[in-house]
């Protein structure tokens, strides 16, 4: 499985070199690398990934293939990463990366808003300790998760 994984990564880094920069955020070519290495660690265990690693792989075959008509097949593209990722996430509880930082940035601004119109009497002076509070402790979970190994 590795020599696919191996195999198929550098077929994602031909057709990175070959396509526009502005092509190339919109296929997401970095997560996809990232993708492919998180299912391949665990191709041993789950067929899904497998299967899924095949799929990726003929998948950018036929780009690499098609490389003067990316932009037709980016939808496509699109949603079998988001399958991949979703696969990732469910079966294997893996997050994305910056997943508690915005989670609790958002939840910091809430309680932020909550106490400064209560505590505080002042909602300009809730939002930012809130949100400041909810960046700290979404960046410590985020850092915690990449140490662990738990990020896509």
């Amino acid at each position: 499985m590795e020599k696919q994984a191996d195999e198929l990564l550098a077929t994602i880094r031909k057709v990175k070199s070959a396509v526009s920069k502005e092509s190339c955020k919109k296929l997401n070519l970095n997560k996809c690398e990232r993708v492919v290495q998180r299912l391949a660690s665990f191709s041993e265990d789950c067929a899904d990934c497998q299967r899924y690693l095949l799929e990726l792989k003929n998948h950018f075959i036929q780009l690499e293939a098609n490389i003067d008509r990316v932009d037709t097949v980016i939808n496509q593209h699109k949603k079998l990463i988001n399958e991949l990722v979703s696969h990732l996430q469910k079966k294997h509880k893996l997050v994305p990366e910056g997943m508690y930082l915005t989670l609790y940035m958002s939840i910091g601004m809430s309680l932020g808003i909550v106490f400064g119109l209560t505590i505080f009497e002042n909602i300009g002076l809730g939002i930012p300790i809130g949100m400041s509070l909810g960046i700290a402790i979404g960046a410590g979970l985020d850092a915690d998760a990449k140490k662990k190994g738990n990020t896509i």
